[in-house]
């Protein structure tokens, strides 16, 4: 015959059901707490161009994103530190250098500037507004005293991507065929100037076209369009 066990106290089932709900509440708590750091980046880089910030990241909020990346084995991510050291504060500098010039009643003739830790570089985005008129590939004279601003801070040490974009819209008369030669030509004319200036070496520079294969706009309006339609310089330190 079995022998009989004395029953549980009534308060040992109230003790076992308030554990299995702490249980649940710290497995909810730990679920929540692990953040999609891709989805986050694009949260913060979106708000602080909508508040007027600059365009894309900080040199602070890119060193953070990058620490808490992973590589695929679990090792930290390597980052060529020395070259970044060179590249923040020389961000920094451009940013107050061209702010001080954008005209805050003319948001179309604003020139950004951005940085970018994983490629290691700095993008300065000249509108076409302040640069060329349309379908042409002459520099606008307004554009030259932007393109001086460049030159404190091109040494031997970094090298220099002119790169020009187009919209998707086909171009129409005029010497240019299509918009490869058109941003070619565009990019050109910006290399020009700044060997012309010597504000930079021919050496140290060079001239992309892409066309609209770069697009940063997707809208299908004359702003979306305009936006798309822009110079970049890339300054890139040596290695």
């Amino acid at each position: 015959m079995a022998k009989k066990q004395k029953p549980c106290p009534e308060w040992m089932a109230t003790f076992a059901d308030m554990m299995s709900l702490l249980m649940a509440v710290f497995v909810l708590l730990f679920s929540m707490s692990t953040v999609n750091a891709k989805k986050y980046e694009s949260l913060v880089e979106s708000l602080t161009n909508s508040l007027g910030f600059g365009s894309g990241l900080s040199p602070a909020q890119v060193h953070y994103f990058n620490s808490t990346k992973k590589t695929l084995d679990g090792s930290p991510k390597q980052t060529n530190q020395p070259v970044i050291d060179e590249l923040n504060p020389l961000y920094e500098s451009l940013i107050k250098t061209f702010a001080s010039g954008n005209k805050l009643d003319s948001p179309e003739k604003k020139i950004d500037v951005s940085i970018d830790l994983q490629k290691l570089q700095i993008k300065v985005l000249l509108p076409e507004t302040i640069s060329f008129s349309p379908g042409r590939a002459d520099l606008k004279s307004e554009s030259f005293s932007e393109l001086d601003k460049l030159r404190p801070y091109i040494s031997d040490r970094v090298k220099i991507k002119v790169i020009g974009h187009t919209d998707k819209r086909a171009v129409t008369g005029g010497r240019f065929r299509s918009n490869w030669e058109l941003s070619s030509a565009r990019a050109a004319a910006v290399v020009e100037r700044l060997i012309e200036d010597k504000i930079v070496k021919p050496i140290q520079v060079e001239a992309i076209g892409v066309a609209d294969t770069q697009p940063i706009s997707k809208e299908e309006t004359e702003a979306g369009f305009a936006k798309n339609r822009r110079v970049e310089i890339l300054i890139i330190p040596k290695k």
